[in-house]
């Protein structure tokens, strides 16, 4: 080895041990932080609220046990749950002499409490507004609260109907379903790859149902739901396949969203025509998968920022509360800003995006779902390869978000998958700086998914 190879090797092992110094102390202190932030919103929930939300920092077995069923937070995640590994994380890390200073806090703040609960029902014909309404650390406005106003709320579904639909024979078109990722909504589909779709003058073809998923967008966020890739499925059947009555049925799934599209394609295997995974977080199955994803997704990191922010909303419950106290509760004041200090009346979908969702809803579908979900991954795909569907995958070779080695990976697992590798794209770009190029991929994939099946029929 040379003098310059070992001189590189070693600097470079000294710069990774350097900045691992100043992570483990800032993230240490984040660790107490987020224990001593349990406490207060405990107090605080009980307050304004007059119930204490459950949280997963110290619930013991066998304590708030039911499940989604009654919206409370359960400790035997898992299995037949859906619930992530990884929502217990908080709970192993807990130091015994922290506890026990936070019990002690806990104590003399019920000891000296002289309060009573200014919490009230406020729509007593739709049941316990504690489980099914807003927080009080969640945005009240109309916008975001819209849905509890409905008898039999549903997602938010963005439609375009096929312009040349034969009413008297609906078979001759084709539907397509798209699923959007993380802190997205159906605008990363309708306002990007839509127009577009219509340009080529083939989306007179197809029927397109662009959803926001449970908890996202303009759709419903309950607090009695925790969000399980079980719980998304059932939604998006309930608001587009049956509300629809979707007989057939293409998937076009965006990052965290494929994991959603997959389990939906395997529970509808016999109405699925293909399906088109874009930047999909894959992780073979295996002991430990779900923190495997959390470290490789959302690692522990001080910069850049976005990835600060990304840590601190992923691996700790009450700071990541925090944040979205200060940005999503008071999302219309920033909108308000940022338009005047852009001079822009129309703000970026993107922007607006990242503030419609609970802590509620964001927490869990990151777990249950972005976490939780890759270890069903396999699974699916086995069974979606033995019915001989088409899955088509797309990946950017410079996404940062998501490796790009997720759909290598995928690849080599299940070589029937079809790989398409878009140099010089990232995460969003893949789709973003290349719509037209997008439209006529997803076009070419239809196509043949539909000779496919008529040379199976």
């Amino acid at each position: 080895m040379s003098d310059s190879t070992f001189l590189g090797k070693w600097t470079r092992k000294f710069a990774k041990h350097l900045l691992s110094a100043p992570n483990f102390v800032v993230f240490s202190y984040l660790d107490f932080l987020d224990s001593v932030f349990c406490v207060i919103y405990k107090h605080l929930d009980l307050l304004f609220e007059g119930k204490a939300s459950a949280c997963y920092c110290t619930s013991k077995k066998g304590d708030m046990s039911n499940g989604s069923s009654n919206g409370e937070l359960g400790d035997d995640h898992g299995g037949e749950t859906g619930m992530s590994e990884t929502l217990q994380y908080g709970k192993r890390k807990k130091l015994k002499e922290l506890i026990v200073l936070l019990q002690f806090v806990e104590n003399l703040l019920n000891r000296n409490k002289g309060f009573e609960a200014k919490y009230s029902l406020k729509n007593p014909k739709k049941g316990d507004f504690y489980r099914n309404g807003h927080r009080w650390s969640d945005c009240g406005c109309d916008s975001c609260i819209s849905w509890m106003k409905m008898d039999d709320p549903k997602l938010h579904v963005v439609v375009s109907k096929a312009s040349s639909q034969d009413n008297s024979n609906p078979s001759s078109t084709e539907n397509v379903i798209f699923i959007h990722g993380m802190l997205s909504s159906s605008s990363f589909w309708t306002k990007t790859v839509f127009p577009k779709l219509s340009e080529l003058n083939k989306s007179e073809e197809y029927n397109m149902f662009s959803v926001d998923l449970l908890g996202y967008g303009n759709s419903p966020k309950p607090r009695d739901n925790l969000y399980t890739i079980k719980d998304h499925v059932e939604w998006i059947e309930k608001s587009v396949i049956s509300e629809f009555q979707l007989n057939s049925f293409h998937l076009v799934a965006h990052s965290m969203g494929c994991i959603i599209g997959l389990a939906l394609a395997t529970k509808h295997s016999k109405s699925l025509k293909s399906i088109t995974l874009v930047a999909p977080p894959y992780f073979p199955s295996k002991d430990g998968v779900e923190f495997t994803a959390m470290n490789w997704l959302t690692p522990k990191r001080l910069w850049p920022p976005v990835a600060f922010i990304s840590s601190i909303m992923a691996w700790y419950e009450h700071l990541g509360r925090c944040v979205c106290l200060l940005v999503c509760r008071n999302h219309r004041t920033w909108e308000a800003l940022l338009r005047r200090l852009t001079g822009s009346r129309d703000l970026s979908f993107i922007v607006l995006d990242l503030t419609k969702h609970t802590h509620h809803s964001g927490w869990h579908t990151t777990h249950n779902v972005l976490y939780g979900g890759v270890k069903d991954m396999d699974k699916n795909l086995e069974i979606l390869m033995k019915l001989r569907k088409k899955v088509h995958v797309i990946v950017g070779s410079r996404d940062k978000t998501v490796p790009p080695d997720c759909g290598h990976n995928m690849k080599n697992k299940f070589p029937d998958v079809e790989l398409l590798s878009i140099p010089n794209a990232g995460h969003r770009s893949v789709v973003f700086s290349r719509e037209n190029e997008f439209a006529q991929n997803l076009f070419h994939i239809w196509n043949n998914a539909a000779a496919h099946h008529m040379h199976q029929a």
